[in-house]
């Protein structure tokens, strides 16, 4: 996938492995695709049904798990009940990387999940 490094392109094309995305979101007052990896962020541009569409028909596991935001399913480590988080694992500096989905999103995910990803781990905190 053809990414940049900076938000106008000054540092040129990069490839980015399609695996390696974590997740994609739509960042409004950039006007761009905000790409994330564990470990960095690149961005592109066009629309997230474009990328679910392109990405989906190209046999990756991608779901729009809000309307801002598209989601590796393959790449999910864990999954939070009760907050709607999906969490990726710890970039090189040792920081948790998540993504908060919304309530229909997160059904998608799950939904994908079992299919797809049975060792996926689901977190729930205790209802008190």
């Amino acid at each position: 996938m053809s990414v940049t490094r900076d938000v106008k392109g000054n540092s040129g094309l990069s490839a980015l492995d399609i695996t390696e995305i974590t997740y994609m979101e739509f960042e409004r007052n950039l006007y761009r695709i905000v790409v994330h990896t564990k470990d960095e962020v690149f961005y592109t541009v066009g629309t997230l049904k474009y990328w679910v569409t392109t990405l989906t028909s190209s046999g990756y596991n991608f779901v729009l798990a809000d309307r801002n935001t598209l989601i590796n399913v393959s790449n999910i480590i864990q999954l939070d009940k009760t907050f709607h988080v999906a969490y990726f694992g710890e970039n090189l500096k040792g920081i948790e990387q998540k993504c908060f989905l919304s309530e229909k999103g997160y059904k998608e995910v799950v939904k994908d999940v079992k299919i797809s990803q049975p060792h996926i781990q689901f977190i729930e905190l205790p209802l008190w």
